[in-house]
């Protein structure tokens, strides 16, 4: 299809034109339909869940993530409540302002309208872009960092303006307090600037004092970690270890292409080659090499890991196609009706649009007819909702989990807490019940474990989810009294048992240390 491509074109400079807003505008406007058309889809992510019992209890750090998008949830659920759509918004909102950093970051490199318009659709509708900027997690506010890192980096040398360091420091600052990630974004950019024409600026003070305000913005979860003696280390070491399932960099790479859409990977595929031939252009796609190389070293990856870095060579991929589509008004067309329909089917798969009946039919008949695996990042068996059915089964959940608590002896039930197996089934127990009276939550798994057993005084314990032989053995008896029936939900999940635990043989200290699982 891109035969005769200009990547062989003669090179050129970074000369930056003014963003056209209208059409900047049009596709933020689209990428708002898409979202709006299914914010209240299906149900809240297990994620999302987690997030809001971690906004509960706000704090400077979690095990599993810095604080400022718990901050940042905990705002706007504030003024809007804790409905589905006012979870998702900060997300999507996040979405949106990516969508614009990529147009503007795509003019400052030279790409004209339609360069522009290429770049802000992989911004908006790209599957891993819509995916992480829907289901609201630290991952869609963490590309829109980047996005505007980039910009920042640009603006410094292009306007000759040495104070904004300063407000790219900030940024970066905020980028690690997201995600830890956020230190990947650093280095890219330490050594885009070293390893360039650009090291002349590191002999002014604001790039040094930029890297101070980020060490500041990020110290007081710095000091949190240190409190906690960097369990987040352990969270890490764990979860790759135990969690993440080893790829090969083939498969890793084959992944992206379909989860940013093959049409639209198009273009960091090319701006990955332009910004290798270009000078001009190589130590601005040193963050995207820095972020890609250590994934596929490590050989661990989830679909959206790579995501924040692809601003750094998407613009370049849509200057170059853009000048080639410019070329034939019959490759315009054809590309763009390759863009519609293949966004219409990678969008309903990615996002909650189909009916789950639908969704599975697809799946299957795509997977039979490929006959091929679907490649998997994390241990456990899938449901055939793959991803989605992370969003089933939790309002069932709570209200059966709730029923069995009610039915205890008063006595009893007010000193029973409700013990989650994982953070999803502790978080949506608790969301579900949050404005029930005496009604606690306890879990083992990462946030929940640090948050500890409460006032537990280890005589009864209601479990969700099926127990370790560690955990029963730990009790005088252990009566399952239901099991969970939602046939769309994660497989652990699904057919969940719910067991009353009674008679802790250990003190409550020694017991919770035991059932330690941090990954």
């Amino acid at each position: 299809m891109l035969k005769d491509a200009p990547a062989t074109k003669p090179l050129r400079e970074l000369t930056p034109v003014a963003p056209v807003w209208p059409a900047i505008w049009g596709v933020i406007a689209l990428t708002l339909t898409v979202h709006l058309l299914c914010i209240n889809g299906y149900g809240y992510f297990r994620d999302e869940l987690y997030y809001l019992a971690c906004a509960n209890r706000l704090d400077w750090g979690y095990v599993d993530h810095p604080p400022l998008s718990v901050a940042i949830l905990k705002f706007f659920t504030t003024l809007l409540g804790e409905h589905l759509w006012a979870v998702r918004t900060p997300g999507i909102l996040a979405g949106l302002g990516t969508v614009a950093l990529y147009g503007m970051v795509a003019a400052r490199l030279g790409a004209n309208k339609l360069g522009q318009i290429i770049a802000c659709l992989f911004a908006g509708i790209a599957p891993v872009c819509a995916v992480v900027t829907h289901l609201y997690s630290m991952n869609g506010v963490d590309i829109t960092i980047w996005a505007g890192a980039a910009l920042l980096w640009l603006k410094i040398a292009q306007d000759k303006n040495p104070k904004l360091w300063l407000w790219l420091g900030l940024v970066c600052g905020i980028a690690m307090l997201n995600k830890l990630s956020g230190a990947w974004l650093v280095a890219g950019i330490g050594i885009g600037t070293l390893c360039s024409p650009r090291r002349i600026e590191l002999k002014s003070i604001y790039p040094w004092l930029a890297f101070l305000i980020a060490f500041v913005v990020f110290f007081p979860h710095f000091i949190w970690q240190q409190e906690h003696h960097w369990i987040t280390q352990e969270f890490v070491r764990n979860a790759a270890e135990f969690k993440m399932v080893a790829q090969p960099p083939w498969v890793i790479l084959g992944v992206q292409v379909v989860v940013t859409n093959p049409v639209l990977s198009i273009l960091w595929i090319i701006g990955i080659g332009a910004a290798i031939k270009n000078p001009q252009w190589r130590s601005y796609a040193i963050p995207y090499f820095l972020v890609i190389t250590l994934l596929l070293i490590s050989m661990r990856s989830r679909e959206n890991y790579p995501a924040p870095s692809y601003i750094f060579v998407v613009p370049f991929g849509a200057i170059v196609l853009s000048e080639w589509l410019a070329e034939s008004k019959s490759r315009l067309i054809s590309y763009a009706t390759a863009i519609v329909l293949s966004s219409i089917f990678c969008l309903s798969l990615a996002l909650p649009l189909l009916p789950p009946t639908i969704f599975e039919k697809v799946v299957n008949r795509i997977v039979s007819g490929a006959q091929v695996d679907v490649p998997i990042s994390e241990v456990g068996k899938k449901s055939p909702l793959q991803g989605h059915a992370d969003m089933f089964g939790w309002q069932k959940m709570g209200r059966v989990t709730h029923a069995i608590w009610e039915a205890l002896p008063e006595e009893e039930r007010l000193r029973t807490p409700i013990f989650g197996m994982n953070y999803g089934e502790s978080s949506a127990v608790w969301f579900n019940n949050r404005d029930k009276y005496g009604f606690k939550v306890i879990g083992r798994h990462n946030e929940y474990w640090l948050w500890g057993p409460g006032d537990w005084d280890g005589q009864t314990l209601i479990v969700v989810g099926t127990l370790t032989p560690q955990i029963e053995n730990s009790f005088e008896s252990s009566l399952q009294v239901a099991q969970l029936n939602e046939p769309w939900a994660v497989p652990e999940e699904s057919h969940a048992p719910i067991t009353i635990l009674r008679g802790l043989k250990k003190p409550v200290p020694e017991f919770w240390q035991e059932i330690r699982h941090i990954q």
